[in-house]
């Protein structure tokens, strides 16, 4: 802040700053523009105030623009205009928040009506003239609060002390003010110097104007608070010190005082539907204005949801193609929406279920919901099981299925059937090694049971048939092979196989029966004509031995000079 002296030089012969800006017209020549800015501009606090920018010289037709530049150095456009010759012929204002607003003069000056502490800041004035370039310059506006009184006092030592106080009249919007003093003095070779005081603001007391009232929850959408919830009034006044808060509630038109408080609010725990209705708070400023509004009301709706209800019991069973309608009731504030899904598939929004003419594909679970669309988290479920009762129904299924005709005898094959139904079904096949009926992969009711087996030329007469049964009926289904070929190949391999095991068996006894009997001619000639060797056993013609073939039978098992010590397995 200046002081008196300087801000009166600066009044008395006010500067005038000339800048010239060289810029292309078109190629091969130069085009220039001067501005007429004054580069400082002071004015009292409460003073209106016009910054002045004109482009020197006859310009037909040229744009301007005003730009406020904040303490990080960005710029904010303030105006626009269009000029033909002295006449302006558009404009656009932005206000910045600024009251009251700015303005624009019929020669695009811009005026600050009722000058403020805030509004002391650079203003950049930017001119476009089409053809002549653009120009561009800066005024610094000073503002100036109440009056100052300065006092020199020559001390012994020759020293001069200055003194300078500031009388001011405080008001509201100087409470975000800064403020701090500057000495300047000269310097030898026409120097000057400047030294400034730290910054200080004030804290100004000053009373309640207006007061705000609002619901602090998060769970709040558009004036609904759920029930369970807790909720937070917040009040709060614009006067300084804070005030005292009254919060209350309005029942028959009477207040019920809930807290009294410096802190602004009020904190319902868990609310319950009664406690819907309107809430109010009250500033306790004795300094405000008569006119002032100090009380405040708002509405308070807690919104809720009840369990819900159904018109059946949590199993519903019913025949095939019997028909029924399931109802759902619900009860809450705001009126709460209902829609039915079966298995997590939509069926409809309607408090009634309608089921016609029901199959086993209708079984499943149904679920009611309730939701409010305006209340997140606020909704509620109930559910039933329907069971379809019938006969069983059966699905049958191969493998490796193949045309009837084109299967041999022997090759492997695995059978499945598939049933459902209520009371659930059992499968049973017509042939041993079936599976225990399960529950069938995918589920919707459907159980399985498999058979793995081998054809056979039989199985071609009856086939293989699985059945499904609970206590309502009975379904089968029949799985049939046709004509069998049989393994024709295959068996005469099998028997030559067989045949040239057993002589190659033969052959081998054989040729060891000999060689136990070698040295003893004939043993293997059997066959040849003619008395037996010594030893040969002969039979009687009642076909029994002689007594020597016992006798040396029995010898032989004894040893002897002559057998040594073969034994019985060396006789021929």
């Amino acid at each position: 802040m200046e002081p008196p002296d300087a801000r009166a030089g600066a009044r008395g012969a006010p500067l005038l700053l000339v800048l010239a800006l060289l810029l292309e017209a078109h190629p091969g020549s130069k085009a220039e523009v001067r501005l007429s800015v004054p580069p400082l501009v002071e004015v009292m606090r409460g003073e209106s105030v016009t910054l002045d920018c004109s482009p020197l010289g006859t310009h037909d037709y040229f744009m301007l623009e005003w730009f406020l530049v904040d303490r990080s150095w960005a710029r904010h456009r303030l105006a626009w205009a269009e000029l033909h010759g002295s006449k302006l012929w558009d404009k656009d204002l932005s206000s910045q928040g600024r009251s009251p607003p700015y303005q624009l003069d019929s020669r695009g000056r811009l005026v600050l009506p009722e000058a403020q502490v805030g509004d002391e800041r650079d203003y950049v004035c930017v001119v476009k003239t089409g053809a002549a370039g653009i120009a561009e310059a800066t005024a610094r506006l000073s503002v100036f609060e109440g009056y100052m009184t300065a006092r020199t006092v020559r001390e012994a030592s020759g020293l001069l002390s200055v003194t300078s106080t500031l009388y001011l009249r405080l008001h509201k919007p100087d409470r975000e003010a800064s403020f701090h003093c500057s000495v300047h003095y000269h310097l030898p070779a026409g120097q000057h110097g400047r030294q400034d005081s730290p910054s200080f603001s004030l804290t100004l007391h000053y009373p309640t104007e207006s007061v705000l009232f609002w619901l602090g929850s998060q769970s709040i959408a558009e004036g609904w608070v759920r029930e369970g919830d807790s909720v937070q009034l917040l009040c709060q006044g614009d006067g300084s010190p804070s005030p005292e808060y009254t919060f209350f509630r309005l029942q028959d038109k009477q207040e019920d005082v809930l807290k009294t408080s410096l802190e602004g609010n009020l904190t319902l725990e868990r609310v319950q539907r009664n406690q819907s209705g309107t809430y109010g708070c009250r500033v306790e400023d004795y300094d405000a204005p008569e006119d002032a509004d100090l009380s405040k009301t708002l509405d308070l709706r807690v919104a809720y949801l009840d369990s819900l209800e159904l018109s059946t019991g949590e199993e519903l069973s019913l025949s095939l193609s019997n028909s029924t309608t399931v109802t759902c009731s619900a009860r809450g504030l705001p009126t709460p929406i209902l829609h039915w899904t079966k298995d997590s598939a939509p069926m409809g929004e309607d408090p009634t279920l309608s089921l016609h003419s029901v199959t086993f594909d209708s079984a499943g679970t149904y679920t009611c919901e309730a939701y409010m669309p305006n209340i997140p988290l606020l909704s509620r479920t109930r559910s039933f099981r329907l069971l379809v009762q019938g006969t069983p129904e059966l699905k049958a299924k191969e493998t490796q299925p193949k045309a009837e005709g084109s299967w041999t005898e022997g090759d492997k094959v695995t059978l499945i059937c598939y049933a459902r139904g209520y009371p659930e079904p059992k499968l049973t096949w017509s042939q041993l090694g079936g599976s225990p009926t399960e529950p069938a992969p995918g589920g919707q009711g459907w159980v399985s049971s498999s058979l793995t087996l081998k054809v056979t030329s039989a199985l071609s007469q009856d086939g293989v048939s699985c059945e499904a049964s609970n206590p309502l009926g009975n379904t089968h289904h029949v799985f049939h092979f046709g004509t069998v070929a049989p393994q024709t190949s295959q068996a005469g391999v099998a028997v030559m196989a067989v045949a040239i095991s057993v002589g190659l068996l033969l052959l081998v006894v054989a040729v060891f029966y000999c060689m136990r009997r070698k040295g003893r001619p004939g043993c293997c000639r059997r066959s040849e004509k003619g008395p037996p060797p010594p030893g040969e056993p002969k039979l009687s013609h009642s076909g029994k031995e002689q007594p020597e073939q016992t006798g040396l039978l029995m010898g032989s098992t004894s040893g002897g000079a002559k057998h040594g010590s073969r034994g019985f397995g060396d006789e021929c």
